[in-house]
């Protein structure tokens, strides 16, 4: 029997009074007065900034704030940061063209419906796909979109997001769409700018051609990230239920759930939706390069 739906908050809650989300607020210092002041002072600091056109939008300012703990001045610096790699990022995508309904058919990153003991969320993430069909940088955009959506949950902003990377199906054409050089621009441009909070990082069926790209893509995560990220060997998913309890988890990794009750992360939320969140948020940056943004188009 299913008791999920008792023992754990759901995906889509937003309720940050709820008192299981109240705990974690405190971790990251924020309370009404000090999210108040501390907004007051960023939009004052971004204003400032007179090379750039800053998002002055709340959830955006208080995603910012959560990942730095309320810390005004790492927000600022953060916030100014992810503008700088947003050029990098895009320059990345630049070269790819994907009509929607490819887009659709590639199935690849679910959440559970029920979020882990401290409310952070459950994303699962195939890294097995067909790159004789899709490209790395196609599967990473569609990523970027996805990630665009779950941060505007405050839920989420405020107790963070638990990672699955199923390495089930990777060949050696994986590993070679797997370059250097596009590890590091995505890592540096998501992991290091982005404001979200990773809680973990779990990798599963593990390949022989693991090892050579762990290596690579370590090389270039900040040393808190490594800390983050547990690799599970094939032992009946003893070592992934240690971390993460069965309940939550689909049959496919020895959970309770059926398989069919993971969401597909973009058609939940509307693959036109994220795109236009994207986009939105492409409007803002620094001002010389803003015509070139607003030109950026992947999807079609």
């Amino acid at each position: 029997m299913d008791n999920s739906s008792t023992k754990f908050l759901r995906f889509d809650a937003v309720d940050i009074d709820d008192p299981s989300v109240q705990v974690w607020q405190k971790e990251i210092n924020e309370t009404a007065e000090n999210r108040a002041s501390s907004l007051k002072i960023l939009r004052r600091d971004l204003k400032s900034c007179t090379d750039i056109e800053p998002c002055l939008d709340e959830t955006m300012l208080l995603s910012a704030l959560r990942v730095t703990k309320f810390d005004t001045t790492k927000a600022l610096r953060r916030i100014k940061n992810f503008y700088q790699k947003e050029e990098k990022l895009i320059d990345g995508f630049r070269k790819i063209s994907m009509s929607y309904h490819k887009a659709r058919s590639l199935r690849h990153f679910f959440i559970s419906p029920y979020r882990l003991q401290d409310n952070s969320l459950l994303i699962m993430l195939s890294a097995g796909i067909d790159y004789n069909e899709y490209s790395l940088e196609e599967r990473l955009y569609l990523e970027c979109l996805a990630t665009c959506m779950l941060v505007e949950n405050p839920v989420n902003q405020i107790c963070g997001l638990n990672l699955i990377c199923d390495f089930a199906g990777f060949t050696f054409r994986g590993l070679r769409e797997h370059t250097p050089w596009k590890l590091k621009w995505f890592m540096d441009s998501m992991l290091n700018t982005l404001p979200v909070r990773f809680k973990r990082f779990h990798i599963v069926n593990t390949p022989i051609l693991f090892p050579p790209l762990y290596s690579i893509g370590c090389h270039f995560c900040p040393k808190k990230i490594q800390e983050r990220i547990f690799i599970h060997p094939n032992d009946n998913w003893k070592s992934l239920h240690a971390h993460i309890p069965a309940d939550i988890l689909p049959e496919k990794y020895g959970g309770r759930l059926k398989d069919s009750s993971m969401l597909n992360c973009l058609e939940y939320f509307g693959l036109e939706k994220a795109e236009e969140l994207f986009h939105k948020r492409l409007e803002y940056g620094f001002k010389k390069t803003k015509n070139r943004r607003l030109s950026f188009k992947v999807l079609y």
